[in-house]
C-alpha cells in the first residue's frame, strides 16, 4: 500500500496545534509502519531534517493554491492507494481514496469571531471533506459528535483517534526551570496560560477571574504565553511572545497550574503537555476538554468568574491538592502517546485501501 501524506503543515517554522500534530503523526506512522510505503508531499523543495529516512519525500513547490492545484494534480497522476490529510484541507476534485483528520469545528461554535470570508472557507471545506473523504479521523469523541451533528456524517465513516504528547514533554530538572525563569524574567510563583490570541480561548475571562483572586489575597502572578497577545495592563500579568517548544517543559513545570478557560476546544494539547511535565491543570468544561482532562484536573464552567477566582486562590495555598493533581495528571496523560495515535490510524488506511481494491475488481 502506498500512502501519500500532505506534509506542508508539518514543515511550518512556528507550529501550533495542527502543525505539531502533522509532524508528530508522520514520525509515529514511520516508526510503526507494518510494511507500507509512506510518501510525504509538501510545498517545499528540500525535506526537513527530522523526516525519517524510511519516508519518501516529494517536494513540489508552488506559489499559491498548492493543495488544490499542485497537490491535487500530482496525486491524480501518481494515484497512491490512500491520501492522508493531517490538517483539514482535502484537494478539490480528488479521485484518490482519502483519510482526513478533523481537529475541530470551532467555527460552528464561535461564528462571530471569524470574518465572513474565513467562516465560509472553513464551512465549505469542512462540508466538502465530510462528503468526499473516505474516512474522517476525529481527534476526540467531542469532534466526532460535532461531525455527526452539524454535517450528518455517519458514525461508520468516523474513527476517533486521540492525539498524543511528545515524549520529550516530561518534568525538567530544577536547573532548567530556573534558567527559563531567568531568561524570560518570570515571577517566582505564577499561573500559566498557553495559547494564541483567539476569542474562543476566553483569555479576557481568565484575566477577570485572576484580578478577582488577587483582590482576595492571591499573591501569584499570571503568565500569558503565545503569539499576538496585547501587552499586559497589570504588573501581576506577564505576556510572552511565541515560545519555542523546547522551552515549554520548563515553562509548564515552573507554574502552579496551567489554566485553560476556553469556550471551545476540539482537543487541547496544553492540558496534556502540562500534565506530562508535572503541572496541575485547571480547565473549562467546554468542547473536548472534559474528555481529555478526565478526572486528572479541575474542571470549571467557562462563564463562572467566581468559581475560577476561588480555584486560583485555593490551589495556590493547597500544596497537597497540587501534589494530587500532578500525580493524577502524569498517570492520565501517559496513555496519550503518538505511537497509540499511529496504531489507531493504520487500520483506517488499510481499510480504505481494501475498499478501493474491492471496488476496482468489480
Amino acid at each position: 500500500m502506498i500512502v501519500a501524506i500532505d506534509g506542508t503543515p508539518a514543515i511550518r517554522e512556528r507550529p501550533t496545534g495542527t502543525e505539531v500534530y502533522a509532524r508528530a503523526v508522520i514520525e509515529a506512522l514511520a516508526s510503526t509502519n507494518p510494511g507500507h510505503i509512506l510518501v510525504v508531499y509538501a510545498n517545499a523543495q528540500n525535506p526537513p531534517s527530522w523526516l525519517p529516512p524510511s519516508v519518501h519525500w516529494r517536494g513540489i513547490p508552488f506559489p499559491r493554491l498548492w493543495t488544490h492545484l499542485k497537490l491535487g494534480r500530482t496525486l491524480r497522476r501518481e494515484r497512491p492507494d490512500v491520501l492522508f490529510v493531517p490538517s483539514h484541507v482535502l484537494p478539490v476534485g480528488l479521485r484518490v481514496p482519502s483519510a482526513v483528520t478533523i481537529h475541530d469545528v470551532g467555527h460552528r461554535y464561535e461564528r462571530r469571531t471569524y470574518s465572513t470570508a474565513d467562516w465560509l472557507y472553513l464551512e465549505l471545506t469542512t462540508r466538502y471533506m465530510a462528503r468526499r473523504a473516505s474516512r474522517l479521523i476525529a481527534v476526540s469523541q467531542s469532534t466526532a459528535n460535532d461531525l455527526k451533528r452539524f454535517y450528518g456524517v455517519d458514525a461508520s465513516r468516523i474513527a476517533v483517534v486521540h492525539s498524543g504528547v511528545d515524549e520529550w514533554m516530561r518534568p525538567p530538572g530544577a536547573d532548567a526551570v530556573a534558567e527559563v525563569r531567568s531568561r524570560y524574567g518570570l515571577p517566582d510563583t505564577y499561573y500559566l496560560f498557553v495559547g494564541r490570541n483567539h476569542p474562543r480561548k476566553n483569555l479576557p475571562f481568565l484575566l477577570r477571574a485572576f484580578a478577582e483572586a488577587r483582590t482576595r489575597g492571591l499573591a501569584a502572578s499570571l503568565v500569558v504565553a503565545g503569539p499576538d497577545h496585547a501587552p499586559a495592563t497589570s504588573d501581576a500579568v506577564r505576556v510572552l511572545p511565541y515560545i519555542p517548544r523546547e522551552d515549554l517543559p520548563a515553562l509548564y513545570a515552573g507554574a502552579i497550574a496551567l489554566t485553560l478557560p476556553s469556550r471551545f476546544e476540539g482537543f487541547g494539547f496544553p492540558v496534556l503537555e502540562a500534565m506530562r511535565c508535572g503541572t496541575a491543570v485547571i480547565a473549562s468544561r467546554a468542547g473536548a476538554l472534559p474528555e481529555i482532562v478526565g478526572s486528572a484536573g479541575i474542571l470549571l464552567s467557562p462563564t463562572d468568574v467566581s468559581a475560577w477566582s476561588e480555584a486560583l486562590r485555593q490551589l495556590a495555598q493547597d500544596l497537597e491538592l497540587q501534589r494530587r493533581l500532578i500525580a493524577a495528571g502524569q498517570s492520565w496523560s501517559g496513555r496519550f502517546t503518538w505511537r497509540a495515535t499511529a496504531e489507531g490510524i493504520w487500520p483506517v488506511f488499510e481499510g480504505i485501501a481494501r475498499s478501493g481494491q474491492a471496488a476496482a475488481s468489480r
